[in-house]
C-alpha cells in the first residue's frame, strides 16, 4: 500500500508543477491578447444589440474607471484592437449605467426600467429582451432593476463557459508542448516511481514540502518555484528531461536493421506520443485539482491507514464472560491435601 501511495504522490506532484506552468503562461498569454476583455466587449455588445449605445456604455465614466489597455510585447499589442477595455463588471453596476446609457440617448428623465422600454423603437432588440425580462413585474421597479442584474448575470455564465472550454483547449496545447519539452512520460515516470524506493521517498520529501499544515495558508507555489523544483529535483530521480548521449546514440543507431530498424522507432516514437498525450490531458485538469489531491494524499500517507474496529464477542445471559473470567483465575490450593 505504501508503494502505490508513494507513486501517486510521485506522479500527482509532477502533474501540479506542470500545471502551475502552464497556468501561468496561459495567463500571460491571456493579458497580452486580452481574451477575457474581448469577450466581455462581445457579450454586452450582443446583449444590447446596438453598437452606438455600446459605445455609450463603454464611454461611461464608471465605466473608463476599471477599463485598461491590453499588455504590449516589445511595444506591439497583440490584441484585436489596442483599447481599453474592462475585464470584470460587476451586475449592480451594468444594470445602472445600462439604463444611464439609454436614458441620456432618448432624453429620459428617469432611468425607471418601465419608461426605457416604453421609449425604445418597437423594432428595437433591446426592447424586445427587457420587455420579455420584466413582463408581469412592471409595477415593482426593484424586481425589474433585479430581472436585469440576473439576466447579465445569467449572459456571464455562459461567456464564463464558453471561455473555460477555450482554456481548456489551451491547457492541452501547452501541457503537449511542455511535456515534449520536459520529456515527460507518464508511464516513464510511473514505472520509475514502482522501481525505484529511492525516487518515491525524494518526490514525497518533495510533495510534503507543498502540504496545508494545520492553520497555515494553504497556497499554490508559484511559476519560478515549480520550474527550479522539476529542473533540481525531480529531474534527478525521475525520467524527466533529454540525456543528449543516447539522443545521438538513437539518431546514429535507431535505423539499423539489427537495433529493430523502422519498427522500433515507429514503436518508440508511439510510447513516447502516449505519454506526452496523457501528460498533456492531466495538465489540463489544472493546477487547483492537481493541489488538492496532493493534499489528500500527502495527508493519507503521514496519517496512516485506519486500523480496523475491534470485533465485539456476543454474549448470552453474561454466561460467556462469567466463564472467561473463572478460566483466568487462577486456582487456589488444596489445604485438605496437604494437611491430611
Amino acid at each position: 500500500m505504501e508503494q502505490i501511495l508513494g507513486v501517486a504522490i510521485g506522479v500527482v506532484l509532477v502533474c501540479l508543477l506542470l500545471s502551475i506552468i502552464a497556468s501561468q503562461v496561459l495567463e500571460i498569454m491571456a493579458a497580452f491578447t486580452a481574451k477575457r476583455a474581448v469577450a466581455l466587449e462581445m457579450a454586452i455588445l450582443k446583449m444590447v444589440g446596438d453598437p452606438g449605445l455600446y459605445q455609450k456604455f463603454a464611454s461611461h465614466p464608471l465605466i473608463e474607471t476599471i477599463s485598461f489597455e491590453p499588455a504590449k510585447l516589445f511595444g506591439f499589442s497583440l490584441a484585436r484592437a489596442a483599447k481599453p477595455r474592462p475585464t470584470y463588471i460587476a451586475s449592480p453596476l451594468f444594470t445602472r449605467v445600462l439604463l444611464v446609457s439609454v436614458a441620456e440617448m432618448h432624453n429620459l428623465p428617469s432611468t425607471d426600467v418601465t419608461a426605457i422600454v416604453a421609449s425604445l423603437p418597437p423594432d428595437s432588440a433591446l426592447r424586445q429582451k427587457l420587455g420579455a425580462i420584466i413582463l408581469g413585474i412592471e409595477h415593482d421597479s426593484a424586481a425589474c432593476v433585479s430581472a436585469v442584474e440576473q439576466w447579465y448575470d445569467g449572459t456571464m455564465d455562459r461567456v464564463n463557459g464558453v471561455y473555460k472550454r477555450h482554456t481548456q483547449t489551451w491547457l492541452i496545447a501547452l501541457g503537449m508542448a511542455l511535456a515534449v519539452v520536459f520529456n515527460a512520460n507518464l508511464f516513464l515516470v510511473t514505472q520509475r516511481l514502482w522501481t525505484s524506493k529511492d525516487a518515491r521517498d525524494a518526490v514525497t520529501a518533495t510533495a510534503q514540502m507543498y502540504a496545508c499544515k494545520g492553520d497555515q495558508p494553504c497556497k499554490l507555489p508559484d511559476y519560478e518555484t515549480a520550474r527550479s523544483e522539476i529542473q533540481s529535483k525531480l529531474g534527478d530521480e525521475l525520467p524527466l528531461g533529454y540525456d543528449w548521449r543516447y539522443v545521438q546514440h538513437y539518431w546514429q543507431t535507431g535505423a539499423d536493421p539489427e537495433h529493430g530498424g523502422a519498427r522500433t522507432i515507429a514503436g518508440h516514437w508511439i510510447f513516447n506520443f502516449a505519454g506526452w498525450l496523457v501528460t498533456a490531458i492531466a495538465v489540463s485538469l489544472g493546477a487547483p485539482f492537481w493541489f488538492d489531491l496532493l493534499n489528500k494524499l500527502v495527508n493519507l500517507r503521514l496519517a496512516g491507514l485506519k486500523p480496523d474496529k475491534a470485533t465485539p464477542v456476543p454474549a448470552s445471559g453474561g454466561t460467556a464472560v462469567v466463564a472467561a473470567a473463572a478460566i483466568s483465575l487462577p486456582v487456589p490450593p488444596d489445604d485438605s491435601a496437604t494437611t491430611g
